[in-house]
């Protein structure tokens, strides 16, 4: 059983639409990618997934077998659906610790103690931040930020991560770091969605992988095939158009 199926997502933005009749599916203990140009509608295929919806919604979205279609953020979270959006957000004046635990509010009150293990999951995966658990997530740089704003989402412990241009704007050490992460996470048995803008980078580190265009799914396949395929690279470009 897939851990994520998306089935004719159509949404967009009040009256305009962005994206039309998106299929997907990612299972556990597999990292996929959604590739395309700026503005193709992947950030908006996330945030529909995620229940944030900003227009009329069409289409189906499974989560381990269990129709959640119209369920918003907070019960999706809940289920075991976390987003990571683009921007490495986190809140500046809070520690480090501070950010990371967070991600398990909604538990507070029941899952103390798995809330704290959670935290000390995230300080091993990446050791940087055990480091600076004390300082202000807002003195961190912005490499370090996106770390805290995927630990946030890991104390949830997510059976489906999903994770919106992890790399934007970070020294390639840092994105190194972040990558093995996201490889260990899928290790362990979790189903990553991941929106990458660089192509070379997310065709390595993904099984397969999905290419929108005008908010369609045009391509889709094995990475491997997809790495042999010059339209990909075209699209992602914008220096070509295929009809889905």
């Amino acid at each position: 059983m897939s851990a994520l199926v998306v089935r004719g997502l159509s949404t967009g933005y009040g009256s305009v639409p962005v994206v039309s009749d998106v299929s997907l599916e990612v299972d556990r203990g597999e990292l996929v990618a959604l590739l395309g140009r700026n503005g193709a509608g992947k950030s908006t295929t996330l945030s529909a997934i995620a229940g944030e919806r900003y227009g009329p919604t069409s289409g189906t979205v499974e989560l381990c077998g269990r129709d959640v279609s119209r369920a918003g953020p907070a019960a999706l979270y809940l289920a075991g659906l976390a987003l990571v959006p683009e921007g490495h957000r986190v809140f500046p004046s809070l520690t480090v610790a501070e950010n990371v635990r967070l991600g398990g509010f909604p538990w507070r009150r029941k899952k103390a103690d798995a809330i704290e293990q959670g935290v000390e999951r995230v300080m091993e995966l990446f050791p940087v931040l055990a480091r600076y658990a004390s300082r202000e997530a807002g003195a961190l740089s912005g490499g370090q930020q996106q770390m805290v704003a995927i630990g946030q989402a890991l104390v949830a412990d997510p059976v489906v991560l999903m994770i919106d241009e992890p790399s934007s704007g970070l020294a390639p050490a840092v994105v190194g770091d972040i990558y093995r992460a996201l490889t260990v996470l899928r290790d362990e048995g979790r189903a990553v969605l991941l929106v990458e803008q660089s192509i070379d980078r997310a065709l390595a580190a993904a099984s397969r992988a999905y290419v929108l265009e005008r908010g369609s799914v045009v391509l889709s396949g094995p990475t491997a095939e997809l790495r042999a395929d010059d339209r990909v690279a075209a699209i992602v470009r914008g220096a070509a158009v295929v009809e889905g």
